[in-house]
């Protein structure tokens, strides 16, 4: 047989409430406003990545894709995807070096020009700089890993 507990003396007793605690001081839930929902455009998901190719030598084959996790405007189609092809030296004479390794130190430090990164990517995948401007940051910085390989020297 289960006794009922009573509370202390000076306190009163409260009934369990499923309310947060801003519910229980502004008196119960709070009707929320509507919002209409934007339509969104139709993106095609990319297909489930395939193992990685690999080459004789057992080392990963490059392919230039990069897997985005927001969706970006390329040439006025949203994607989830973008694929970069391989720079060559005239992209780098015509754009720049995006990456820069600092050999002074104990530790060789690799620091990306961002500016000149956003417009070697924009080059290289195809699409305008404002693709590469409206990409989440790791997006951005996924994007300069996979191409810094390319702008720097065999050590």
């Amino acid at each position: 047989m289960a006794e009922e507990l009573n509370p202390p003396a000076g306190f009163a007793a409260v009934p369990p409430v499923n309310q947060s605690p801003q519910q229980q001081i502004n008196g119960g839930p709070q009707p929320q406003p509507q919002q209409q929902a934007k339509p969104q455009p139709q993106v095609e998901y990319p297909p489930e990545q395939e193992p990685v190719q690999r080459d004789a030598s057992g080392t990963p084959v490059w392919d230039g894709k990069l897997i985005l996790r927001k969706q970006v405007v390329a040439n006025g189609e949203p994607t989830l995807e973008l694929k970069f092809r391989e720079p060559t030296a005239g992209d780098i004479e015509r754009i720049g070096n995006p990456v820069t390794v600092g050999m002074y130190e104990n530790n060789p430090k690799i620091h990306f020009d961002a500016s000149v990164m956003t417009q070697m990517m924009s080059r290289l995948a195809g699409v305008p700089p404002s693709t590469i401007r409206a990409m989440h940051p790791k997006d951005w910085n996924n994007g300069a890993w996979l191409l810094a390989n390319f702008f720097m020297p065999d050590l």
